[in-house]
């Protein structure tokens, strides 16, 4: 393609106004186009190269050559940052204005050639992990036409080290984040086309070689890809934005904001890597410092039927067991009509409390949550709205329209967030409920697909211009963030059917996420060692739920979710493993099991929460398979000052009692006190502790919890 010279006659005075003015003394921006930019992080240095259509990124260790970034070949048409029009033309560009303040941090204003956009590039590279991340924002400058954009990129990386292995994340409902290993030649894509994060794949990617791992995740909430294709020397790793279906059109003076993407090569194993990622996110996180309290969750005891007199009888249920939070979950609710014997999934959208089912109101339950020293948390499905709901008929136009279609009238429908009025609503309606009732912990639930999204006939195009998922999501972090002001002191918990919309970016705008909708613990095992690959363990809410098995509302007719294997420790160290709740007949449970179930709750208060929240984690065997039929499994978290650790332990099919496993992580000349729950205590300073801690567990499914504190 013919290049022109950036910006001509009148429109240069305009465009020109709107590009920071950080150009280097005495070069015109426009002249500026050095070949290469480089940052340096301790263990990786990145070099960033504008190749016309394609702004590129090459990975090196620190011991390789600066020319082979010179030298490397041309980057595929696919890695265009952006597409336009119906032929999906590529976009080129030329750099307006460029600033590297250190080896660190660098920012880019590229201009394109023909379409009248603008790209403002960040690169930087977060200085406590060495991460280096990324954010790209589009811009229409101001002169001539809308901009049809149909495909854009967020990251295209090339590694120059060979690869050894592939790992991600794979799954479905129940059964997420299982870790798989990807093929050793071929591309591997992963994506996402439900409109949410999605049960199939993560977005996450790590890329083992002999002496390092490198990490790639893509921060979005809607439809995404990331694909790594090996190379004879690495391998190339290119993602963002589905182009599925995506059409954006930016008009004069708007800008799309593509997704942040965090991407490095670390020193070291899996396990450091993910420690340095789990800083990244834990720092990003709101409130990093608020610890998540161990909550009592209505769902399985009265899966979709909470009553007023099952829930005061709860309370002081859940306070003896020593949880610091009571979550009243769906059913809770009508619709502005009235009342309605339909199920709860029905009733979603109009969020009016049931005088049926709390025939005082919420704020009775609320009371008593508080009188017995418990926050009190509910239940909210902000986007779903049932076929009952008022707001459906009056305002069919704020709802999604999939492929084209009204949602069908006994289905529910999807809240378009990026609609003012419906945002308004969904806003208005939820924050009422807070404040009316006293809520300090709120859940927020997504039981369904978007696929691409869609608008309604009849908007207006400044709305109906964008790209329905983009406007949808962005609506959506604003609406969790305006909650979160209005009431600073709530927990916000996300949810999806279980881990559906488990993303990097919903979780730099709430505290902790509903991990799997799995009751077995075993199964759910296997989830936690996937999900801490990719998100720090206070994100990851579990529970206690089937206890005694089978025993639940929610449980009880499904025989595949009941699993009797497994004793009454082994699924509380289960859920113990990042953020922890109760959700069961506790009401029920003999005097001995109540009884280990409050002294375990008081353990993970006291000592385990600070340690599994804050400190580094290492997975000290490989994932156990889902079907529980294993050898072992463990994990070991050590807090920062390495003083204090916990180990979780759990023998699966495996017929030996005893195993040593190494705990990392301490300093080798201090002495510690390790002891097992109810065991006896062990004193060994932590270079015996590094060389293996022996670990004895009489019979199968069964687990063991080892503190280790200085003595």
């Amino acid at each position: 393609m013919k290049r022109r010279r950036f910006l001509h006659g009148g429109a240069a005075a305009v465009a020109s106004s709107a590009l920071p003015p950080f150009a280097p003394q005495g070069v015109p921006a426009a002249d500026q186009n050095p070949p290469s930019w480089t940052l340096s992080a301790a263990s990786a240095r990145y070099v960033v190269r504008l190749r016309g259509a394609a702004l590129t990124v090459d990975c090196f260790h620190p011991g390789d050559a600066v020319d082979r970034a010179d030298g490397a070949p041309s980057p595929p048409d696919d890695a265009a940052l952006v597409a336009v029009g119906p032929a999906r033309r590529p976009v080129a560009w030329r750099v307006a204005a460029s600033r590297q303040a250190d080896a660190s941090n660098l920012r880019l204003v590229l201009s394109a050639d023909d379409p009248p956009l603008i790209a403002d590039v960040v690169f930087a590279i977060d200085g406590a992990t060495g991460l280096l991340v990324r954010d790209t924002s589009l811009r229409h400058h101001g002169i001539g036409a809308a901009v049809d954009i149909v495909a854009t990129l967020a990251v295209w990386c090339a590694i120059h080290e060979p690869i050894d292995s592939m790992l991600y994340l794979a799954g479905a409902w129940a059964h997420e984040t299982q870790l798989q290993h990807g093929p050793s030649d071929g591309a591997l894509r992963l994506e996402s086309r439900t409109g949410k994060t999605g049960f199939e794949f993560q977005p996450y990617l790590a890329l083992r070689t002999p002496r390092s791992t490198y990490l790639c995740e893509i921060f979005w909430s809607g439809n995404w890809i990331l694909q790594a294709t090996p190379q004879p020397q690495g391998a190339v790793l290119r993602g963002g934005l589905n182009d599925w279906r995506f059409r954006h059109r930016l008009d004069a003076g708007r800008r799309l904001a593509l997704p942040t993407v965090l991407f490095g090569r670390l020193e070291g194993d899996l396990n450091a890597a993910t420690q340095r990622l789990h800083d990244f996110r834990r720092a990003r996180r709101p409130d990093p410092d608020r610890p998540i309290p161990v909550q009592f969750n209505s769902w399985y005891p009265h899966a979709g039927e909470p009553t007023a007199e099952s829930m005061l009888a709860l309370v002081p249920v859940a306070r003896r067991l020593g949880c610091e939070a009571f979550v009243v979950d769906a059913g809770w609710y009508r619709t502005d009509e009235g009342e309605s014997a339909a199920d709860w999934a029905s009733r979603t959208g109009d969020w009016r409390t049931s005088h049926v089912r709390f025939p005082n109101g919420l704020r009775e339950v609320s009371r008593a949550c508080r009188d017995h020293a418990l926050r009190f948390g509910l239940w909210f499905e902000p986007e779903v709205i049932g076929p009952l709901s008022a707001i459906r008929r009056a305002h069919p136009e704020w709802m999604h329209h999939l492929d084209g279609k009204a949602p069908a009238p006994d289905q529910r429908a999807v809240l378009n967030l990026g609609i003012p009025a419906a945002w308004q609503h969904a806003f208005d309606r939820v924050t009422r409920i807070l404040s009316a009732v006293g809520v300090d912990w709120m859940k927020w639930d997504f039981n369904a697909d978007l696929g691409a999204g869609g608008w309604a006939p009849g908007l207006p195009a400044a709305l109906t211009d964008q790209d329905p998922l983009v406007a949808h999501y962005q609506g959506l972090y604003r609406l969790q963030d305006a909650i979160r002001r209005w009431f600073p002191e709530l927990i916000l918990e996300m949810c999806a059917s279980g881990g559906g919309r488990l993303d990097g970016e919903i979780l730099a705008h709430a505290h902790v996420n509903w991990i799997s909708d799995q009751p077995g613990a075993l199964r759910k095992l296997a989830i936690h060692f996937g999900t801490q690959l990719a998100h720090p363990a206070v994100v990851c809410n579990d529970w206690l739920v089937d206890w005694p098995p089978g025993d639940t509302a929610a449980t009880a007719a499904d025989a595949d979710g009941i699993d009797e294997r497994g004793d009454l420790a082994f699924r509380l160290h289960v859920a113990m493993l990042g953020s922890f709740g109760i959700s069961a007949r506790a009401d029920r449970w003999a005097a001995a099991d109540f009884a280990t179930v409050a002294a375990h709750v008081a353990l993970y208060r006291d000592t385990v929460r600070p340690i599994v929240h804050h400190g580094d984690q290492y997975l000290l065997t490989a994932t156990p398979p889902a079907d529980g039929n294993g050898d072992w499994a463990a994990i070991w978290y050590v807090a920062k000052d390495a003083r204090r650790g916990v180990l979780f332990a759990f023998r699966l099919a495996s017929p030996e009692t005893a195993r040593v496993f190494a705990l990392p992580g301490l300093l080798s000349a201090a002495r510690y006190r390790a002891a097992a729950v109810a065991g006896p205590v062990t004193v060994l300073p932590g270079s015996a502790l590094a060389a293996g801690l022996p670990v004895t567990i009489e019979r199968p499914f069964q687990s063991a919890l080892w503190v280790v504190e200085t003595d």
